[in-house]
């Protein structure tokens, strides 16, 4: 076979060394009569659906019309040529992706080569001749049963080559399907036609990915059941461990509610007595201002004692002065005689009442002397009950600002467990969620485990290349351990 197709071809077709006038002629045929020609063939194309359903406009349409009456002209006049060769097997790949069958295009070609071969055969005027368009008819003819034969032809060929395409296909493909169905993802295709290459070639590798895919699964089985394995008993544990701390939760919530009563009870116990103290230091404080005042009652009385003893000494001196005034009288009634008896009888009577004056102003000294002694006596235990009562004021101050302080801690106390017992309930019931989702968690890695053993199971069914190794065996070991 020729390395060159074209080349094949134009020797094939005896077309290697065509005469220049040959071309030359058909050329001056084409300018003459191509445009007719295609008109003509593209007004059929416009009257069959199927045709021109792959126009989407008349400008289309046109376009194509254009490009095929360049195409044609060139090969005149340019020669079959690599250009010629590459426009035609672009024109082919065209009809191929829009699904235009070949029947349609060498038909194509019988319509446009009628008035071809007429322009040829019977050029201007000859075509008014009988046997001229009689001779172009035939030819025409000849060449539309050939292009017909060559159209049936080819669709057996195509026909039977897509039959036997199909069957090499289906055949090979079902195999392999069934060989897949069957859990064997070793199979592999080959030997199909070269248009089908691609397939196999895909199918191969989409076959060899999923077999390494599915062996790096099965090598991560064995270490995903014994994570779920560690998965659930750490759950378990953790369930275990957050069942005890959410009963001791509960026990120490019940402990600081207790607590907190306890606390509340001690601070409105303080605040009574703060209030009782508040109302004994003013009870004090009112003793002490009693005590001051009669400590200065105490002390005007004494002051009045001393002024008393100066008035009876007063008295004293002036009884001790009348007695020396009876006295006197009571010589110089002597010395009067009979005359001064009478005198001297009053001078006695003076003279025993200045005596008595004298006597009752010692006792009243006396008196007033004890009373003074009793008197500041007084003012020494009244002064020292003010002092006491100064310093019972001043402790129960002292009481007082300690009471506040013990009622202010108490009270700051009752608040802080008071928010500690609300954190302590609000941790007992995330920890009794917390229970709740360990739970979850244990069943979930339950679950875990009983679908990775599923799914080993279901992976066991499948054959895939791993080296040497049986990944099968050791996944099912390794189930049974953790189950």
């Amino acid at each position: 076979m020729s390395a060159n197709p074209l080349q094949e071809r134009l020797d094939y077709y005896g077309l290697d060394h065509l005469p220049q006038a040959t071309m030359t002629g058909v050329s001056r045929a084409l300018k003459r009569q191509l445009d007719p020609a295609l008109d003509e063939f593209y007004r059929v194309i416009a009257q069959r659906r199927e045709l021109s359903a792959h126009f989407e406009s008349p400008q289309q349409m046109a376009r194509a019309k254009a490009m095929q009456a360049e195409h044609w002209t060139a090969v005149f006049r340019d020669g079959v040529d690599d250009r010629f060769f590459q426009r035609a097997t672009r024109i082919g790949n065209v009809h191929a992706r829009i699904g235009l069958e070949p029947k349609w295009y060498v038909g194509a070609y019988g319509l446009v080569l009628d008035e071809l071969i007429t322009a040829i055969i019977a050029p201007g005027w000859q075509r008014w001749l009988p046997w001229r368009r009689a001779k172009a008819r035939q030819v025409a003819t000849l060449v539309k049963i050939a292009l017909l034969d060559i159209d049936l032809a080819l669709s057996g060929y195509f026909h039977n080559s897509e039959e036997r395409v199909r069957a090499i296909v289906s055949d090979k493909m079902g195999t392999a399907l069934k060989q897949v169905s069957a859990g064997d993802l070793t199979t592999r295709i080959d030997g199909f036609p070269s248009e089908y290459q691609q397939v196999e070639t895909d199918f191969n590798a989409a076959f060899t990915i999923l077999c390494q895919t599915l062996g790096n699964l099965m090598a991560g089985m064995e270490s995903m059941t014994s994570g779920a394995t560690e998965i659930r008993s750490a759950a378990d544990d953790l369930s275990r461990r957050t069942e005890e701390q959410a009963a001791n939760l509960e026990e120490t919530a019940s402990a600081i509610t207790a607590i907190n009563a306890s606390v509340q009870e001690s601070a409105a116990t303080s605040a009574s007595a703060r209030k009782t103290i508040a109302e004994t230091t003013t009870r004090a404080n009112d003793g002490a201002q009693i005590v001051t005042e009669a400590v200065g009652a105490m002390q005007q009385i004494e002051s009045s004692s001393q002024e008393i003893t100066s008035i009876i000494a007063v008295i004293e001196s002036i009884s001790f002065q009348t007695n020396l005034l009876a006295l006197n009288a009571g010589v110089e009634a002597a010395r009067a005689g009979e005359a001064g008896k009478g005198f001297a009888v009053v001078a006695n009577e003076v003279r025993a009442l200045a005596q008595r004056c004298a006597d009752a102003a010692d006792e009243v000294k006396a008196l007033i002397s004890a009373s003074s002694v009793q008197v500041s006596r007084g003012v020494d235990l009244v002064g020292r009950s003010g002092d006491a009562f100064a310093a019972i004021t001043r402790d129960v101050s002292a009481l007082s600002g300690a009471i506040q302080t013990i009622a202010t801690s108490a009270a700051a106390q009752a608040e802080n467990l008071s928010q500690i017992n609300a954190v302590v309930g609000e941790l007992d019931r995330s920890t009794q969620q917390n229970a709740a989702m360990a739970e979850q968690c244990t069943a979930a890695a339950t679950s875990l485990t009983r679908e990775a053993s599923l799914l080993n199971d279901a992976l066991a069914n499948f054959s895939v290349h791993q080296g040497s190794r049986s990944f099968d065996s050791a996944i099912d070991l390794r189930f049974n351990q953790a189950a």
